[in-house]
């Protein structure tokens, strides 16, 4: 959560205090029979909206979070295996950095190695 200064706090607390005043007013000039009217309409289409955002605004990116390595080890592959010292993950929509990898080796037919980034097709 961010951390709030007392300065906002105050903004808040005195912007609640003047929806209530406004509120007030509003029961008292237009009377209660009306502005339960207005509530029930009010409600009802806020409550249409509450179900409907989950498919109106785009979904949360997790682009933001990079995937990071640093500081890895040695790998050696050999007959067919796989080394990777790096990021080898599925997709590629995500941020990636990698910071003083270490040595990956691969001898042999079929073998990889990866120092680096690897994106693959997601299963």
């Amino acid at each position: 959560m961010p951390r709030r200064s007392r300065r906002w706090v105050w903004v808040g607390r005195g912007l609640f205090g003047v929806i209530v005043a406004g509120l007030v007013v509003y029961l008292v000039a237009v009377g209660l029979d009306q502005a339960d009217k207005l509530a029930s309409g009010i409600g009802a289409v806020l409550a249409l909206v509450a179900l409907a955002a989950p498919y109106l605004f785009p979904p949360a990116s997790s682009a933001s979070v990079p995937d990071e390595v640093r500081d890895t080890g040695a790998a050696r592959a050999s007959a067919g295996g796989h080394a990777n010292t790096g990021i080898d993950a599925p997709g590629d929509e995500r941020a990636a950095r990698v910071t003083r990898s270490g040595d990956a080796t691969a001898d042999g037919p079929g073998s990889a190695a990866n120092t680096g980034v690897q994106r693959r097709p997601r299963s």
